[in-house]
């Protein structure tokens, strides 16, 4: 019956910290104050907090120029774009812009920031910070709102299971992998923001350290229907990824956020389950979050309670993801300071699929267009 399972479960060894979950109470109470400033800001430079002019945000929040001006992820304060940033006369809509035809600004007053320099007359764009400041940026309060229950919900049960140390890097590893995912293959006009990237990245290795429990375990959610449970997850991973196919979110930023998150999780995760004898972890219930981080790649740590061909593979697979990891950072990084990404061409033509449906110009959606105005300068949308 249940009261003789329970007693059961807290028999069973079990791997996770009880202490207070540091990270995620100082990660959210700044996404916090960081959206109380946009909308501060939002309502500064138009009279309302809320956009409603030229059209209204479903998200309910600051327009898209006032989180561009702030620091979300837009390519064109990125890097070089030919016929966007090498020609200063083209003209951006201002981050108090109510309207598609007022309030025009150049790129380095739409950008803001650190501002976009002008070299040979032509804007040389660099904020490649873009691809971390977003993570605490939300574009409205929905998508705050539905950020922060999974962060204080899931979230904390893995801080709590992992330490702090180890769910801070998988966190921000997993959100810059997202958003550089996204500078890479999305469409250039767009503007990303939020935390989805980094909690792609807890939703993994949630997922990991379910599976990795096993049924002899007492796992994070204290479960015993181990398989349906497993089902219910990939299910939820996946109505998530086709979600993101949809107009205005950025699926790019779920993929990479989540392939970072798999690859940092191997390498940071305790050992699995099957790594020891019976299958049972044996583990200290008083060692400390450095303690414990460092145990992670001692390989004579807890040996005898281990089967050792099992300890060598796994460490093979730590170090793979760790060489996956570097590789993905190392050739994104590449290529968005490529020669391609700043001639404006396709370097993958079909990754755009993984952040859309080709039905209704939905792929076409979100690149710089720039017209020209007989009794003005070019103007980009």
């Amino acid at each position: 019956n249940e009261r003789n399972r329970r007693m059961l479960a807290n028999r069973l060894p079990r791997f996770h910290y009880t202490k207070l979950p540091w990270f995620s109470i100082l990660v959210t109470t700044a996404q916090v104050i960081v959206f109380i400033v946009e909308l501060v800001k939002m309502g500064i430079w138009t009279g309302s907090p809320f956009q409603t002019k030229p059209y209204f945000n479903p998200m309910i929040g600051p327009s898209t120029y006032v989180l561009i001006n702030m620091g979300a992820r837009y390519v064109p304060c990125m890097h070089k774009i030919q016929g966007i940033t090498l020609d200063t006369s083209i003209q951006f809509p201002c981050p108090n812009s109510t309207s598609t035809d007022t309030n025009v600004c150049n790129l380095n007053e739409l950008c803001g920031l650190s501002g976009i320099p002008i070299v040979d007359n032509e804007f040389v764009p660099s904020q490649y910070y873009r691809i971390v400041l977003p993570i605490f940026l939300h574009a409205g309060i929905l998508h705050i709102f539905f950020n922060m229950i999974l962060q204080l919900t899931m979230g904390l049960a893995v801080e709590r299971s992992i330490g702090w140390l180890k769910y801070s890097i998988i966190y921000i590893a997993s959100g810059v992998a997202g958003f550089l995912l996204g500078a890479n293959f999305s469409q250039n006009g767009v503007a990303s923001t939020g935390a989805s990237g980094s909690l792609f990245g807890i939703i993994a290795a949630n997922f990991l350290l379910f599976i990795y429990c096993g049924t002899r375990n007492t796992n994070i959610y204290e479960t015993k229907r181990y398989k349906t449970f497993i089902l219910i997850m990939v299910l939820e991973i996946v109505v998530s990824f086709v979600l993101g196919l949809l107009p205005g979110l950025d699926n790019f930023s779920h993929i990479g956020g989540f392939c970072m998150g798999v690859l940092t999780s191997i390498l940071l995760l305790p050992d699995p389950s099957f790594v020891y004898k019976k299958g049972v972890y044996t583990y200290d219930s008083d060692t400390t979050t450095w303690k414990s981080f460092v145990d992670n790649w001692n390989p004579i740590c807890k040996l005898w309670d281990k089967v050792r061909w099992k300890v060598a593979l796994w460490a093979v697979a730590r170090i793979t993801s760790l060489v996956l990891a570097i590789v993905y950072f190392a050739l994104l990084t590449k290529n968005l300071k490529s020669k391609k990404q700043e001639n404006n061409e396709e370097t993958c033509l079909w990754c755009k699929y993984f952040n859309c449906i080709p039905v209704n110009n939905w792929c076409e959606q979100g690149e710089v267009t720039v017209t020209t105005s007989v009794v003005s300068a070019s103007t980009a949308t």
